[in-house]
């Protein structure tokens, strides 16, 4: 498990800050010169990115902009009617100029070699929940960070101080008066003038006291991430009631409908009718337009905002669905009327991810990786001093014995 949280805590440091670090890296596919002249409407460069991609499906339309920011859309790939089958396209992403709608780049995502300036962070993403290795690292790591997570409890209790019973104490000696509390406190403490072995122990243990809810939240949302379905959500649900992701708020159809009835602008209006009246219903306010997503395996279009009761740096989380058909209202994802589980959950992926409480935060979360990569290696170091003198133990027994 230490090999995991190693790589983990490592990788995890420096994607704190993955979005500065990748427009350093690679401003060029992140900004463009800003210009006298407004930018294009995000539905005209969608469509002028589905005429440089005839062979796919462009099922999102992002609103949230700043001036100079490159736009970029994903690519889905169409069905060939030869082979109804999806094309095979060689790439997933595109980046036009928000002004003029002139392509920048075609690129691949989730595509590492050669390792280049343009994907070294992506491959770094992928070794810090899959060690880049697909499904199969994805569930080595969940198994990983569900070990992880019943350690934080294991690990929390070895710090208690060891009750002992009057028989076990040596005869003589004077009664114990000192409280649970102020035995604790000794676990919370670092004696660094102290033996090498005493400073390793003591960073160990009051290190994973001082931080033991930053762990929790890593650790159980590690699990959401790769065990999502296997076990976080049948935990949560058992808890809190919390409704299925699979099938919320309806679930997939027998086949999916590619292509709504609604066209794109038409579909926008709906959205912008329907999320004013659940705000007028539960009392929030919208602050601006997030994104609209076509989810062609439900038939529903996604309509999300920023409202005064989202909690996110940037973007929003409140949102509704309604059929792509018809209009029709199918579910909501509310602030004010979600579940706690789902809550919950947000909070956790948001926090796991440094995309709430700005700059602070993201500085907390890159030092939480290297207090992680500590705690493992000094984990690892009292083992060995553990198992070097049980082993040491046993030859000089089995030495007497002779």
């Amino acid at each position: 498990m230490a090999f995991f949280l190693i790589v983990a805590g490592l990788t995890g440091s420096i994607l704190a800050f993955y979005h500065e670090i990748d427009h350093w890296l690679n401003p060029e596919l992140h900004k463009v010169a800003i210009q006298q002249r407004a930018m294009l409407d995000p539905f005209e460069l969608r469509e002028r990115a589905k005429a440089l991609v005839p062979k796919a499906h462009i099922n999102e339309v992002r609103f949230l902009r700043e001036p100079g920011e490159v736009y970029s859309v994903m690519l889905m790939p169409a069905t060939d009617p030869a082979t109804n089958k999806p094309y095979d396209l060689a790439y997933n992403t595109l980046r036009l100029n928000p002004y003029s709608g002139e392509l920048i780049e075609f690129s691949k995502e989730g595509s590492y070699w050669p390792l280049t300036r343009k994907n070294i962070l992506s491959f770094i993403y992928a070794l810090h929940y899959q060690l880049a290795l697909g499904d199969f690292g994805m569930w080595l790591f969940g198994i990983a960070a569900l070990i992880w997570t019943l350690d934080c409890f294991v690990g929390f209790y070895l710090t208690f101080p060891v009750n002992r019973k009057r028989a076990q104490l040596p005869e003589n000696s004077p009664p114990n008066k000192k409280t649970f509390w102020s035995r604790w406190a000794i676990a919370w403490k670092i004696k660094w003038s102290s033996s090498t072995y005493r400073v390793n122990f003591d960073l160990h243990r009051a290190g994973g006291l001082w931080t033991w809810i930053m762990l929790f939240i890593f650790a159980w949302s590690s699990v959401a991430f790769n065990l999502g379905k296997q076990v976080y959500q049948p935990v949560m649900q058992t808890l809190f009631a919390m409704p299925d992701f699979e099938t919320f708020p309806i679930g997939t159809l027998p086949q999916p409908r590619p292509i709504p009835v609604l066209d794109w602008q038409t579909a926008h209006s709906m959205g912008q009718r329907l999320i004013a009246e659940q705000a007028e219903k539960f009392g929030f306010k919208i602050l601006a337009e997030d994104w609209l997503m076509y989810d062609s395996s439900r038939g529903l279009f996604n309509y999300q905002v920023r409202s005064d009761q989202d909690f996110l740096d940037e973007g929003g989380i409140t949102s509704i669905y309604f059929d792509g058909d018809t209009g029709a209202l199918v579910g909501t994802d509310l602030p004010s009327d979600r579940n706690i589980g789902v809550s919950i959950t947000y909070w956790l992926v948001s926090l796991h991810m440094a995309h709430v409480f700005g700059l602070p935060y993201q500085v907390l979360v890159c030092l939480m990786g290297l207090v992680i990569v500590m705690l493992s290696v000094t984990g690892i170091y009292i083992w060995l001093k553990k198992r070097h003198a049980r082993q040491f133990s046993k030859l000089r027994n089995a030495s007497r014995n002779q």
